[in-house]
């Protein structure tokens, strides 16, 4: 049916006409006659429609007036064509696709009404050459210590550092990768001071986390708390991940200064977490939470964590339990084509082992993280690398995204298949991972065809758009999408200056920052630091000065 107001125009006129006629029946004149007017009045009625139904398509190309749906190619012969105004181009910095529907810019022609900007389209301003390596992790130095607030005789932090510019939020998390950032560069005395305000609040005698039995911990102190996930604005529950995080963070501080007494302190958070939500059974790992909703699931991305600071403790028997949880969550889809790594288990009763695939897309985490920790590494009969790598293939066709952002293009991952918008700590902590595969599993990059060829150039994409935001704001925004980036799964990452973010990049530049530089593994936050973590045989023989906090 023709739509609008060219249609009724159509029907009454051949009404008209049709009495008319039927008043001068032996006039054949009149009936030849009305039938050239309606002929007319029909491709009037047609052009006025398609124009009608084009306005309202935004600039995609074909429209249906049986319909007035708006199409991205011609399926059907009798769909109109809409003229199509290219907008987008000047703003997409050397992309050579952009969308005229959304004013999107694109590496590839994922839809055929894409537009060709290569094509007679002059892109916008190109950004200068990003800033020497080493100049940006000065700026990345530079901006982290601006944000530490110290007590008037400079000794402690007043508060952990702020998660984003404006608003009152520290998490235990951005700032556990603040310190392990700052150990990394050798600043030791800011990394320390981090942590000394975490050792406050573990050890104290009101804790704001969650309290636990201390007579298996290594310290044998009589207090000893896990950590809430944020201060400030405080969200109070009680993440093993983060806290993990943390003690990530305590096992490379202790292993760069030599100090056992904060090596004791990372081996008391493994142990509490093992307490407190270990599991047993033939899966393994360990659950998600002590506080807060869900708290019986085991969440694949934790076990990651956890593995990682098991290994940097040489507790073999935890380690395996959450490489086995890691392993078990290993995916195939698209009839074997594709892998991904399940976000974890269901909540319920505690350690049940009913995998989830809530919620239905592909989560990037738990295959960077997974690959830059060798979460999977030990799969059987050898698996675990291939496995790692065709999810790493499968990532990058599944979370890849651009955005445009005050003049510059960027590339990135997005926090899952089910959001929008490149999710800047995960981006970079996506090139870590790729790096270290490049490094540590080259043969696997082989195993698929064009898959070598593939994970070097995202790298080498997802690199550089890292070192030209760096280098033109001294800083990682956590989002440049308009209106903040979507999870997907239930929260949004805000356009505004991130710590994570920050201190996930300065750590890829540490670890590698351009093809033509070597793999430094001591940049990798999950691999074993570079001097080793003294053990808890060690530690215990020590003074546990650093955590007598009595006096303070």
């Amino acid at each position: 049916m023709l739509a609008g107001s060219a249609t009724e125009l159509v029907f009454i006129t051949w009404n008209i006409l049709l009495v008319a006629c039927l008043a001068t029946p032996m006039d054949a004149n009149c009936c030849n006659d009305s039938g050239k007017l309606l002929a007319q009045l029909n491709t009037k009625a047609r052009t006025v429609a398609a124009e009608s139904c084009c306005t309202r398509c935004g600039g995609m190309p074909f429209c249906s007036l049986d319909s007035g749906n708006c199409y991205g190619s011609k399926r059907k012969d009798y769909y109109e064509s809409c003229p199509v105004t290219v907008s987008c181009c000047a703003q997409c910095d050397g992309l050579p696709f952009c969308s005229p529907v959304s004013k999107h810019c694109y590496a590839s022609k994922r839809k055929d009404y894409y537009t060709n900007c290569s094509s007679g389209v002059q892109p916008g301003p190109q950004p200068a050459p990003p800033l020497d390596p080493e100049t940006l992790l000065s700026s990345v130095d530079s901006w982290m210590l601006a944000r530490m607030r110290w007590t008037p005789d400079g000794q402690q932090l007043t508060a952990l550092l702020k998660t984003y510019d404006g608003f009152d939020r520290h998490d235990a998390y951005d700032n556990a990768l603040a310190a392990i950032y700052l150990t990394m560069r050798g600043k030791l005395r800011e990394a320390k001071a981090i942590l000394d305000f975490f050792i406050r609040e573990m050890y104290a005698g009101t804790p704001q986390g969650v309290a636990l039995n201390t007579d298996s911990l290594p310290s044998n102190r009589s207090q000893f708390a896990l950590l809430i996930a944020s201060y400030g604005d405080m969200d109070t529950a009680v993440d093993v991940g983060n806290n993990a995080w943390v003690g990530i963070a305590f096992a490379r501080y202790a292993a760069a200064s030599g100090s056992g007494c904060y090596a004791l302190v990372a081996h008391d958070i493994l142990a509490a977490i093992h307490q407190g939500r270990g599991c047993s059974d033939s899966l393994g790992g360990f659950m998600q939470r002590l506080r807060g909703h869900p708290q019986n699931t085991r969440s694949t991305e934790h076990n990651i964590d956890m593995k990682s600071l098991a290994r940097m403790l040489h507790d073999e028997a935890l380690q395996a339990s959450a490489e086995s949880f890691i392993g078990g969550m290993h995916h195939e889809y698209s009839e074997g084509d594709r892998a991904k790594y399940l976000i974890g288990t269901d909540n319920g009763e505690p350690c049940n082992a009913r995998r989830t695939h809530w919620p239905g897309g592909f989560i990037t985490d738990t295959t960077f993280w997974n690959v830059l920790a060798d979460g999977d590494v030990n799969a059987p009969n050898g698996e675990g690398p291939r496995r790692m790598a065709k999810a790493v293939g499968s990532a990058l066709q599944e979370v890849d995204e651009t955005d445009v952002f005050e003049g510059h293009a960027y590339r990135g991952v997005r926090f899952t298949s089910l959001g929008s918008g490149i999710q800047w700590e995960n981006t970079a902590s996506a090139a870590l991972a790729m790096a270290h595969l490049v490094e540590t599993y080259p043969e696997t990059l082989d195993t698929n065809p064009g898959l070598r060829e593939l994970v070097q150039q995202r790298l080498d994409e997802y690199r550089s758009s890292i070192k030209a935001m760096l280098s033109k704001y001294g800083f990682m925004y956590a989002s440049v999408h308009e209106g903040g980036s979507d999870t997907g799964i239930g929260w949004t990452y805000f356009v505004k200056p991130h710590l994570a973010a920050t201190a996930w990049a300065g750590m890829m530049l540490v670890h590698q920052a351009g093809p033509d530089v070597s793999v430094n593994e001591s940049g990798n936050p999950y691999a074993p630091p570079p001097q080793p973590v003294p053990t808890k045989t060690d530690v215990l023989l020590e003074a546990q000065q650093c955590i007598d906090i009595s006096d303070r």
